[in-house]
């Protein structure tokens, strides 16, 4: 009997997405002010700092329905690396410096939160 691979409504678009960030070739980090663009995400270095409003969570890609890695608490001072924007128009920052590190096709290291929580 031949297996077939089903993609949930939850995991494909978390692997297009994923897809979408490691598709471009790596580069050097933009510097502040710079622009690079990986997949649909436009994005340009930031170096500010922001404070967290609420708790954050903090997901693998810019997009809600990217996996959530983890959460910010409160009142926390979050360094904000590079300010994206995804297909949608929303605002997303990198938080961890290594958007343009991380080879095509690997594991992206990248972490982002949503504007709205800072």
């Amino acid at each position: 009997m031949k297996r077939t691979k089903v993609w949930s409504a939850i995991a494909l678009p978390v692997l297009i997405a994923s897809a979408a960030l490691t598709a471009a070739p790596s580069a050097t980090a933009a510097p502040a002010g710079g622009t690079s663009t990986q997949g649909t995400l436009t994005c340009k270095g930031d170096g500010r700092a922001g404070v967290t409003n609420a708790r954050t969570p903090v997901h693998t890609g810019a997009s809600a329905s990217s996996t959530v890695t983890g959460y910010i608490a409160k009142g926390k001072t979050v360094h904000k690396y590079y300010e994206c924007i995804n297909s949608a128009g929303n605002i997303w920052y990198e938080i961890t410096g290594h958007l343009d590190d991380d080879a095509p096709g690997g594991d992206s290291r990248a972490r982002f939160i949503w504007d709205g929580y800072l």
